[in-house]
């Protein structure tokens, strides 16, 4: 008869009396890496593995088990992957490029905020500077020996202070944004306090961008009188960082009156420059 003295790891021996007991106990065991086997006639504890190797016609103790939770979890996956419709895999795309585009849309996209509207008067031209008027009449009739008649004297001052009695504005409501300012709902007017009519008046408009001009146009009034402001509106939106306003020319038959931007005096004459006929 066969005996075995038989250990499953746990400190527990077992005397076993036949190879079949043995097999059963092994079949039993939680973790057959631990038991240990002591074979009468032997001075020491074997692993199964020591005797399978002195035994080949012995119950190999051996046994590779298929994870079988891992197998199944694959197999899922695996049904899951292959179970989903063709045209539910386009919509999921469709929703993603959807929600891409979405996302850059409203990041790249310019918010823009009201601003407080603008208000601006042309400056005086540089080729125009102030003129004491009182004082060059007195100059020019002390050179005549004669004096001037009241409407020469209204119209030389006139024609020496223009900038004071031609009043140039442009108004306009703004927003901003991180890309600067727009403009727009832009009005032009003149307000005329020689008492005369002005024939015709071109008056020019710029938008300024770092510094440089970024757009301009030009305007031109018609029998400017000096009743109430003339007004011209401008349709557009325009985009920088300031925005100016002059006048480019000025005619009046009514004071002998030619005004240009590029000269420096239409008469010759310094001391009554934008006399003409």
């Amino acid at each position: 008869m066969e005996k075995y003295l038989f250990n499953d790891g746990t400190n527990v021996v077992r005397e076993v009396q036949s190879k079949e007991e043995l097999e059963s106990l092994i079949k039993a065991s939680a973790d057959p890496a631990k038991v240990r086997i002591w074979l009468f006639d032997t001075s020491e504890w074997i692993t199964l593995a020591d005797l399978g190797k002195r035994s080949s016609a012995f119950y190999s103790p051996v046994k590779k088990e298929t994870p079988l939770k891992e197998a199944k979890e694959e197999t899922e996956s695996a049904r899951i992957k292959k179970g989903i419709p063709s045209f539910l895999k386009k919509a999921l795309a469709g929703m993603i490029l959807f929600l891409v585009i979405f996302l850059v849309y409203n990041f790249t996209r310019v918010t823009w905020t009201k601003a407080s509207p603008v208000s601006i008067v042309a400056e005086r031209p540089a080729n125009t500077p102030e003129v004491d008027a009182d004082s060059l009449i007195g100059t020019i009739e002390l050179l005549r020996g004669q004096k001037l008649d009241k409407i020469t004297r209204t119209n030389l001052r006139i024609r020496n202070t223009w900038p004071d009695l031609l009043q140039l504005q442009l108004t306009a409501d703004r927003d901003t944004s991180r890309e600067g300012l727009r403009y727009y709902n832009l009005e032009l007017s003149v307000d005329n306090s020689t008492g005369y009519h002005i024939d015709n008046a071109v008056v020019k408009f710029a938008v300024w961008r770092n510094g440089n001009m970024n757009s301009s146009d030009t305007l031109k009034f018609t029998d400017i009188g000096y009743a109430a402001p003339a007004g011209r509106k401008i349709e557009g939106v325009y985009k920088g960082d300031s925005i100016s306003v002059s006048f480019s020319t000025i005619r009046s038959k009514a004071f002998n009156f030619c005004y240009s931007v590029d000269k420096k005096s239409n008469y010759g004459n310094y001391n009554d420059r934008w006399f003409c006929r």
